[in-house]
């Protein structure tokens, strides 16, 4: 038995939550990485913690552009699954770079995000 499918729901959970941020303070009037707070990166004009920070997250929205929220078991919540494209390109030939994200292909397993257009139904990249 393989932890894959324990993976994949982790991920979809993960990917789902929208919780309220808490203590965090993130903000959403940035345009350099000095207007934001010390451990905090400008990403797409908002405040948010950088892949494999310290910082601890709550939800995929408190994590710059292209990384995911997460906890390995019994740890604590991190940014730090990495889904952007290195130089423009995807290692992984079931992706590819879409709006400096390795984004699944129709058809390819959910284990990251799937394409603009598709969802996670049934573990696999469809359409709607």
């Amino acid at each position: 038995m393989t932890c894959l499918p324990l993976f994949i729901v982790t991920v979809i959970v993960v990917y789902s939550i929208n919780v309220a941020v808490g203590e965090l303070q993130l903000r959403t009037d940035c345009s350099t990485d000095a207007d934001c707070d010390a451990g905090l990166e400008c990403s797409r004009e908002k405040c948010l913690i950088p892949y494999d920070s310290d910082e601890p997250c709550k939800s995929g929205f408190d994590c710059v552009h292209g990384v995911w929220c997460s906890s390995p078991p019994g740890g604590p919540w991190g940014c730090r699954m990495d889904f952007r494209c290195k130089n423009g390109e995807c290692d992984d030939p079931a992706t590819e770079c879409e709006d400096g994200i390795c984004a699944r292909k129709e058809g390819e397993r959910c284990t990251g995000p799937c394409k603009q257009g598709l969802t996670c139904r049934h573990s696999t990249c469809r359409q709607p």
